[in-house]
């Protein structure tokens, strides 16, 4: 008998993605099918070990969102990915961000597991990933990315819809170059845009039609996020995506639920998103299409709730 019994099925995609298996592409079942996505779940004393290691983190981390030393860790960061970028030639592994961590516990489904391939947490999030991309960006004249790192998820849009104009927008700029050096290395239709979300350029105009996303970047503001929203109201976007950590769909009252609210609070992430999108759904400014908890995560927290809104 496998040490990792057990896996996820379609039937846990359905769940976490909200979708219905007879709506997934060909495409997206032959990238599942390639991984693996096998897991154990840990006894009672390995999942108190799991439980004291996030209070410990809780208690010990330093680390503050939008806090003005961190632009520098950002600019150095995406830096580091553009020296390795460079010097591996263009390969699109080292566009990988540093602060994906692999062999860690991985929150699925309302509890721990341990998966039995190390990269489980990025593989599991591209699926995720294609999916979206393959579902929501199809009919866009051209895609934004607002705090687009590395590049990253800009690569798999090009992959998906290789005729597609992409932007990659970020605050430092590292990200922007690494954007740059992405259509260079590889001729894809891509360019990097210097862009503040806590101050947008009003310069910089979105193309009508367009998709917009935005991937764990509206939780970098520390709660300003009425100045980006505000831009992205003028805008004539066709759609916006947002998958970001939600404090607001945890349940206090459950300890696993419970110790994610703890990090997230403790280090600043964004929170108001929920209430700001639910008013102007309210008042008839845009059609908030849903918003959908994966249920997934990294050890600490589920940086990955669904958002997806359209302007009327």
């Amino acid at each position: 008998m496998s040490d990792f019994p057990e896996k996820v099925t379609l039937a846990d995609i359905e769940y976490c993605f909200g979708v219905d298996k007879s709506e997934l592409s060909d495409a997206f079942m032959a990238r599942y099918e390639q991984l693996n996505l096998h897991y154990r779940r840990p006894g009672k004393e390995e999942r108190d070990g799991i439980i004291l290691e996030v209070l410990r983190k809780i208690e010990s981390d330093k680390q503050k969102i939008a806090a003005k030393e961190r632009k520098d860790v950002w600019h150095n960061g995406w830096q580091e990915n553009l020296d390795a970028f460079r010097a591996s030639g263009g390969d699109f592994e080292s566009l990988t961000p540093k602060f994906i961590r692999h062999g860690q516990p991985i929150r699925f489904r309302g509890d721990y597991i341990i998966p039995e391939n190390n990269r489980f947490e990025y593989d599991f999030l591209r699926l995720f990933q294609y999916w979206l991309f393959e579902k929501y960006l199809k009919d866009c004249s051209e895609v934004y990315e607002f705090g687009c790192g590395t590049g990253l998820n800009l690569e798999l849009i090009s992959k998906i819809f290789p005729d597609k104009t992409l932007h990659g927008l970020d605050f430092v700029q590292s990200s922007v170059d690494l954007i740059d050096e992405i259509h260079r290395y590889h001729d894809i239709k891509v360019s990097g845009h210097l862009f503040d979300m806590t101050q947008p350029d009003q310069s910089l105009i979105i193309r009508e039609g367009a998709g917009v996303f935005t991937f764990g970047s509206l939780e970098q503001l520390a709660g300003n996020i009425q100045p980006i929203l505000a831009y992205f109201l003028a805008s004539k976007a066709k759609i916006f995506l947002h998958v970001e950590p939600t404090i607001e769909k945890y349940d206090e009252n459950r300890l696993f639920d419970f110790l994610a609210m703890k990090f997230h609070s403790k280090r600043g992430y964004s929170q108001g998103l929920v209430a700001t999108l639910e008013h102007l759904h309210e008042q008839g400014t845009i059609t908030l299409e849903q918003i959908h908890r994966l249920n997934f995560g990294s050890l600490f927290m589920e940086g990955y709730t669904l958002y997806v809104w359209h302007l009327n």
